[in-house]
């Protein structure tokens, strides 16, 4: 079974294009577990990284 942070991350994986999966596990995991203790909802932190990445 998932823990909750693993399932955060898993919705806010399931919101971004493929090409940005990569960045979940590497440079945005502190943000992204910052975002999930502030209780950002998955889809606005799959946003925040879309609109930082795309421009």
């Amino acid at each position: 079974m998932l823990k909750p942070f693993s399932r955060y991350l898993k919705a806010v994986e399931e919101n971004l294009p493929s090409e940005h999966h990569p960045l979940l596990r590497k440079s945005l995991y502190l943000a992204i577990l910052d975002w999930y203790t502030d209780g950002v909802d998955p889809r606005e932190a799959a946003s925040r990284i879309s609109n930082a990445v795309g421009g």
